[in-house]
């Protein structure tokens, strides 16, 4: 990925609709997915049963598909819960890429699927957020929205806040910065030029004052202040070897923790961007801490 350019990297990541239909057809599920208009959709992983969700953003820098591991990571936290006697549905949104569609359509994407499963009866207690890089990002505007609403974004109606909201490997950092050259060289996937390059494309044609909305290193340090009316719980968790590490560790512990009082943060021995879905990528049969810990979490969420 260092070395191709976003169109090339594309033309061999497919698509988030192939992800999932691959991962339904091994599983030998029929296809459920719902329209939800403005070009967004939601994928679920099974036909709509409990009263309880998990809605899953997908990482990819806002420019590439899911990774082909997402549905099995999130299918296997189920399983296990299942078993422990907490039901819940997971949906994937499938939001349009950049630059097929600008900031702030992501946002307007998410905003409409949460009030979708709000309007449909989800109370949003039972709604808990996740969300991998990108989709970490996207978390945050979203929760940056509820606290600021932007101009040109539905705002989301909410009688309670939100169950939990989960950020793995969160890209906090869009452009070049000491803390993003901080931890450098220790085996990441990602590099410092290709992640501020696709900073560049994201933030293009972005209004200066809207960047604290998708460059959370760029927020004010109030900017999450009142967080915890919003959305109840936040885990973060970042990779010991990845670039981010340090600006997802300031935004987790300085401009969230500060702000919010039930602010979880998980740093994985050893793991670089996005370590979990990685495992789950290479058949590694032993998860990691990380994933267990991610299910005990939601556990918990779920049955508060």
């Amino acid at each position: 990925m260092t070395h191709l350019s976003r169109r090339q990297a594309r033309a061999i990541t497919g698509t988030t609709k192939g992800v999932y239909a691959d991962f339904m057809k091994a599983k030998g599920r029929p296809e459920v997915i719902q329209e939800l208009g403005d070009d967004a959709r939601l994928f679920w992983f099974g036909p709509r049963k409990a009263d309880r969700v998990l809605l899953f953003f997908h990482g990819g820098a806002f420019l590439f598909p899911a990774l082909s591991s997402t549905p099995w990571l999130w299918d296997h936290a189920q399983d296990i819960l299942s078993k422990r006697g907490v039901e819940f549905d997971i949906a994937m949104l499938n939001y349009t890429l950049i630059p097929d569609a600008p900031f702030p359509t992501q946002l307007k994407q998410a905003v409409l699927a949460i009030q979708h499963l709000i309007d449909t009866g989800i109370k949003p207690s039972h709604i808990q957020l996740t969300g991998d890089s990108a989709g970490g990002a996207l978390i945050h505007q979203v929760l940056s929205h509820i606290l600021h609403p932007l101009a040109g974004v539905p705002e989301l109606s909410l009688s309670e806040p939100l169950g939990g909201a989960y950020m793995m490997s969160p890209w906090t950092s869009l452009t070049d910065s000491s803390l993003l050259r901080s931890n450098q060289g220790r085996g990441d996937l990602v590099s410092v030029p290709i992640f501020t390059y696709w900073g560049s494309i994201v933030l293009s044609g972005v209004p200066t004052p809207d960047l604290p909305y998708i460059d959370a290193y760029s927020a004010p340090q109030s900017w999450l202040d009142g967080s915890d009316k919003a959305i109840k719980r936040i885990l973060v968790s970042a990779g010991e070897h990845e670039i981010l590490r340090d600006a997802i560790v300031d935004y987790a512990k300085e401009k969230l923790g500060n702000h919010h009082r039930d602010v979880a943060f998980y740093l994985e021995d050893k793991g670089v961007h996005d370590q979990p879905f990685l495992n789950f990528l290479t058949g590694d049969k032993d998860t990691g801490k990380l994933t267990s810990f991610i299910i005990d979490w939601l556990d918990n969420g779920f049955c508060s």
